[in-house]
């Protein structure tokens, strides 16, 4: 079967609420932060319209849910995976017919300190001396996380660098003076999906 990848994402601020509200389900109606809500409302806004590429019909009819560790999944479709991540009302939905996890950061330099818990003491050695190293390699253990389908119930520090530099594609951005990075993990790798992968950064 060949691989596929497909990638949508947009920003909050460029979406209606209104436009947002037929995708509500079960989760979105317990968030009580706006942000927060808006934000799921538009990852399932987002998954539908990969439902749509794919002529599966809506995100309704694929079946998403959530499983118990916040997983997203088609339970009329389980062969076709995804992967969401959002952070300052950018949201990014991926879909996949491998395993796959993704995640969106803001780099945030007073926040370095603060991630040498998620690094055990021969990896924290090789990332601590440079933010972007520290930043995508914390980026990328969200990712794996995500794909092996525990998320961080599995201790971030478990998850070993060396895991992480295979299948794996990353791109930092900037906007508005702050810096972002977006990673992608597969268990099926093409280099041509991910050097061909044109992210519009300019919302």
């Amino acid at each position: 079967m060949e691989y596929s990848l497909l990638i949508e994402h947009d920003h909050i601020s460029k979406i209606k609420i209104e436009d947002l509200l037929p995708f509500t389900d079960s989760w979105c109606e317990k968030l009580i932060d706006l942000q927060r809500k808006k934000e799921s409302l538009l990852a399932r806004f987002l998954v539908n319209k990969i439902c749509k590429k794919l002529k599966l019909g809506s995100f309704h009819e694929c079946g998403f849910k959530k499983d118990s560790k916040g997983r997203p999944y088609f339970s009329n479709h389980p062969n076709l995976f995804l992967s969401i991540t959002h952070c300052q009302g950018y949201v990014f939905v991926a879909a996949s017919n491998s395993p796959i996890g993704i995640d969106f950061e803001k780099i945030n330099p007073i926040a370095c300190e603060d991630l040498k818990i998620a690094f055990n003491d021969p990896d924290w050695e090789t990332v601590s001396a440079d933010m972007n190293s520290l930043f995508k390699y914390f980026s990328l253990k969200e990712s794996y996380s995500k794909m092996i389908g525990t998320g961080f119930t599995t201790e971030p520090a478990e998850i070993q660098i060396k895991d992480l530099k295979k299948n794996s594609y990353f791109t930092f951005f900037e906007k508005n003076d702050l810096r972002y990075i977006f990673t992608i993990i597969t268990s099926h790798f093409e280099p041509e999906k991910f050097l061909n992968l044109q992210l519009n950064f300019s919302i």
